[in-house]
């Protein structure tokens, strides 16, 4: 933050500032503009809907690196599947399934045939898991943080200027500033033409998932046959069955703690800083 600051002050220091002479004519109010600055991210904003007539970054001193990737969190996902087999745990020789969609929300999910009672012996719950992180952004941005921005507004009402803005004017023909608005600045941007490579996520790690499903023998999800609670550190848990048919079965989170992803590190990939316009303005100070 210390090189933005400094660099700030250089980049908005005049370049041409003579004392101001009473020969200077006024200039004409119909021109006046004024000038926000900030380190980059800072507001820079026209108000009051005030005209934008030129913007952009200053500097050249922006270090060749990517601002940091990150990753949203690892959602705990709902198992969606509870498989019937006609032996007794561990359970082998699968009968059927009761399964829900990918996007199942854990609502009465029906089978699409109900397993009658004397098909099957045991059942199979699968824990819940943890689903893959998304990077936030595809690529990360580039490192700005030693250049500035500004921004030039034209304002509503004449000789007006927020606080900390500059009351400015474009100098004369012939390059001199006006009485009264002695100092020239002059602010050369640049285009930020670096990309950065994409953004990944490593595999997830932590969090706390934790499911309780229950089995019904009508598919509305109505008459019970019985529950069993299951975590995403379990692994996929046999049951023994009882004497009745499997139709249907419901999900619910008992825990739902998210996990973390590391973040991959993004590089410049390509381009670099180039040459913008350059802007000169006479300002009150």
């Amino acid at each position: 933050m210390r090189s933005a600051v400094l660099f700030t002050l250089v980049a908005l220091a005049p370049i041409g500032c003579s004392s101001e002479s009473y020969d200077l004519p006024p200039p004409d109010d119909r021109d006046q503009i004024y000038v926000r600055f900030a380190n980059h991210g800072g507001d820079t904003d026209c108000l009051f809907g005030d005209e934008v007539l030129w913007e952009g970054l200053v500097g050249t001193d922006a270090p060749d690196e990517c601002e940091p990737c990150q990753c949203g969190p690892a959602a705990c996902m709902l198992p969606s599947k509870v498989t019937a087999h006609a032996s007794v745990c561990p359970g082998e020789d699968d009968v059927g399934a009761v399964e829900a969609s990918g996007s199942w929300d854990g609502s009465c999910a029906p089978a699409a045939t109900p397993i009658q009672s004397d098909a099957f012996a045991s059942v199979t719950f699968e824990p819940p898991v943890l689903a893959p992180c998304a990077p936030v952004a595809p690529a990360s941005e580039p490192s700005r943080r030693s250049l500035a921005d500004v921004r030039a507004c034209k304002p509503k009402t004449p000789n007006w200027a927020p606080a900390a803005a500059r009351l400015c004017y474009p100098p004369q023909d012939n390059g001199e500033c006006w009485k009264g608005y002695p100092f020239r600045h002059e602010f050369s941007t640049v285009i930020d033409a670096r990309t950065c490579s994409p953004c990944s996520c490593g595999a997830p790690t932590g969090g706390r998932c934790t499911v309780q499903t229950t089995l019904y023998q009508d598919v509305r999800c109505f008459d019970e046959l019985g529950n069993t609670v299951i975590s995403s550190s379990d692994s996929p848990l046999c049951s023994r069955a009882d004497n009745a048919p499997l139709a249907a079965m419901r999900s619910a989170f008992t825990e739902n703690e998210p996990g973390t992803c590391i973040p991959s590190v993004s590089k410049i990939e390509s381009g670099t800083l180039e040459p913008g316009d350059i802007h000169v303005v006479c300002c009150d100070r």
